[in-house]
C-alpha cells in the first residue's frame, strides 16, 4: 500500500442526462499495513484486526445504510421523535439489518458536516453590513414578535416547497460515512468519538440545472487518505458504478420529459394574457425593449428621468400606463449616473394609410426629460430630450443630447440656491406635438441652452401580417403597372399615326 499514490481532495460537478436515481458510487476502504512489514520483507497481513481492515460497497442515491450506532439507537422507540426516525424503527423492527462500518446519511437526515454551525452563531457577510448601515434596526422586535414570521420552516415537506420569499435552491444531498472505531468498543453512544464519524463523500445534485457535484471527486489509480483519531491510515476509492439504461428505462424517461414538459407549456399558457393570445389583422406591431443605461454630463446631483412616449395618428396600445414612466434616483460619479432601468411596451399602427402612401409620414417619439433632487430637495430640470422611434428592426445604441429652457439672471440665482427652473408646459414640444401638421416645428423663438446626454440600449421588432401588407402593395404594384402598359399603348398608336401621315404627305 506505501507504493499507492495519494490524491488532492478535490470537488467536480457533471452535468447529468439520466435519472438521478440509476446513480451509483463504489467506496472501497482499506486499512494500510504498517511500516514494519516493509522493514522485515514479510508476506504476513500486519493490520490490526480490532479496527476496520478493508470494506468494499456500492452505495444508490439517497440509499439509506444504517450503522452500528444507529441501530442501537434507532431500536429503542423512544429515541424516535421525528416521521423519519419512527420509519427507520419500524424498519428495524421489520427487517433484522446488520449495522455497517461504512453507512450513509440521506437528504433527510439531521446531518451536519460543519460542526462549526451547531457550536458558533453564524452571520452572513450581509448581515455585517446591515448592522452598521442600519443602526437603528437593532431596536426592532424579537422574531417571535414579528409580522413576516415565515422565514424559516419548521416543516420540510419532501416536495421542498418553501413558503417565505429567500433564495432557496432546490439540492438534495447525501452523505457517505466510515466508522472506524474499534470492534470490542462498548461505548453507548460511539458517536462521541471522532473515530465514529468520518466522512468521506458528498454527493449533491442540482435537480433544476441538472448538476451532479461530488465532493471529493472520483478516483482512478490514485487513492485518498483518511487518518483516524487512533493513529491508523486508511486508503479509500471512489469509482463509478452506474450501470446503462435500457431500452424500457429510457422510453419511460422520455415519456416523463414530455409529460414535464406539456405541464409547463399549460402552466405558461396560464400566464400569458388574453388579450395578446390573438393578432389584429391589418396591424403592424412593433414590440419596444429598452434600457435607460445612463445620464452623462449633467450639473447637479441627484437625478432622475422621465420618459413618455407620444402617439400620432393610426398608432394605438394595449399598454396604456406603460406610456409614462419613471427611473430611480441616482448620484453622480465622475459626471455618469448608471441607472438600467428597463422599460419595454408593444405599438400597434393601422396601415389604412398605406392605400395612400406607402410611407408611414409619422412615427411615435420617445420624450425624455432629466431632473435632479438634492438632499435640501431642491428641484432642477435638467433637460428634455426626443427621439423618433422609425429605427429598423434590431438593437441600437442611442446617445439623445438634452437641452433646457433659459432665464434671464434672477432664474440663474434662482436655480442655483432655492431650485425651480422655466420648464415647458406641455412636453411634446420638446418634440413634434402630435396636432402638429408638418413634420418640423421653428423653435427659434425658443431661448435654450445646452446640457448633458442620456444613453439608452434599446431593441425593437417588427410584426405585421404578410398577407395583408402584400395584398396592399401588390394591389398597388398591379394598377401601376396597368397604368404603365397603357400609357406604352397610347403613345405606341400617337407614333403609328404621325407616320402615316408623313407617308400620305410625301404621295
Amino acid at each position: 500500500m506505501s507504493n499507492v499514490r495519494r490524491k488532492k481532495k478535490i470537488a467536480a460537478s457533471y452535468r447529468v442526462q439520466d435519472p438521478i436515481c440509476n446513480f451509483k458510487i463504489r467506496i472501497k476502504v482499506a486499512q494500510q499495513k504498517s511500516l514494519l512489514a516493509d522493514l522485515l520483507d514479510t508476506e504476513s497481513d500486519t493490520r490490526d484486526s480490532n479496527y476496520l481492515e478493508e470494506e468494499d460497497h456500492i452505495f444508490r442515491w439517497q440509499e439509506k445504510v444504517f450503522s452500528p450506532f444507529e441501530i442501537e439507537f434507532y431500536a429503542d422507540e423512544k429515541n424516535c421523535v421525528t416521521e423519519h426516525q419512527k420509519k427507520y424503527h419500524a424498519l428495524l423492527k421489520e427487517k433484522n439489518l446488520q449495522g455497517s462500518r461504512l453507512y450513509t446519511y440521506t437528504d433527510v437526515d439531521a446531518y451536519y458536516p460543519d460542526q462549526n454551525l451547531l457550536t458558533r452563531p453564524y452571520q452572513s457577510y450581509l448581515a455585517l453590513k446591515n448592522q452598521s448601515a442600519l443602526p437603528t434596526m437593532q431596536n426592532r422586535k424579537p422574531f417571535s414578535q414579528r409580522y413576516n414570521k415565515n422565514v424559516i420552516d419548521d416543516k420540510i415537506t419532501d416536495t421542498r416547497i418553501r413558503s417565505n420569499h429567500y433564495f432557496y435552491m432546490e439540492r438534495s444531498r447525501m452523505h457517505i460515512l466510515a466508522d472506524l472505531t474499534r470492534r470490542d468498543s462498548s461505548e453507548l453512544f460511539p458517536s462521541s468519538d471522532v473515530d465514529a464519524e468520518i466522512l468521506l463523500c458528498t454527493v449533491t445534485y442540482d435537480k433544476v440545472h441538472k448538476i451532479l457535484t461530488l465532493y471529493p471527486d472520483f478516483t482512478s489509480d490514485e487513492s485518498y487518505t483518511i487518518t483516524s483519531d487512533s493513529g491508523i491510515k486508511y486508503d479509500y476509492w471512489l469509482e463509478h458504478s452506474s450501470e446503462m439504461q435500457s431500452a424500457a428505462e429510457l422510453e419511460q424517461q422520455r415519456q416523463e420529459l414530455q409529460q414535464e414538459i406539456q405541464q409547463l407549456l399549460l402552466y405558461k399558457a396560464a400566464e400569458i394574457p388574453n388579450e395578446i393570445q390573438i393578432t389584429v389583422p391589418n396591424t403592424l406591431q412593433i414590440f419596444l425593449n429598452a434600457n435607460i443605461v445612463s445620464a452623462h454630463n449633467f450639473s447637479y446631483n441627484g437625478l432622475f428621468i422621465t420618459y413618455y412616449i407620444v402617439l400620432p395618428k393610426d398608432w394605438s396600445t394595449k399598454q396604456k400606463e406603460k406610456l409614462i414612466g419613471r427611473t430611480q434616483k441616482c448620484h453622480l460619479k465622475d459626471k455618469t449616473a448608471h441607472f438600467g432601468y428597463i422599460m419595454d411596451m408593444s405599438l400597434d399602427f393601422h396601415p389604412n394609410i398605406l392605400n395612400k402612401n406607402a410611407a408611414i409620414t409619422k412615427w411615435p417619439s420617445l420624450l425624455i426629460s432629466v431632473a435632479s433632487l438634492d438632499s435640501w430637495t431642491r428641484y432642477r430640470l435638467e433637460g428634455y430630450g426626443a427621439m423618433p422611434l422609425s429605427l429598423p428592426s434590431g438593437t441600437h445604441e442611442l446617445c439623445i443630447p438634452t437641452w433646457r429652457p433659459a432665464g434671464n439672471i434672477v432664474d440663474s440665482l434662482r436655480r442655483f440656491f432655492t431650485g425651480g427652473t422655466c420648464e415647458l408646459e406641455d412636453i411634446t414640444y420638446c418634440g413634434i406635438p402630435p396636432f402638429h401638421d408638418s413634420t418640423t416645428l421653428d423653435k427659434s423663438n425658443l431661448n435654450v441652452v445646452s446640457s448633458g446626454y442620456v444613453k439608452i440600449n434599446m431593441n425593437i421588432v417588427h410584426r405585421y401580417n404578410v398577407h395583408t401588407v402584400n395584398t396592399t402593395f401588390g394591389r398597388q404594384n398591379t394598377n401601376t403597372l396597368m397604368n404603365n402598359v397603357e400609357s406604352v399603348f397610347e403613345q405606341f398608336k400617337a407614333a403609328r399615326e404621325r407616320m402615316l401621315q408623313i407617308r400620305n404627305a410625301d404621295l
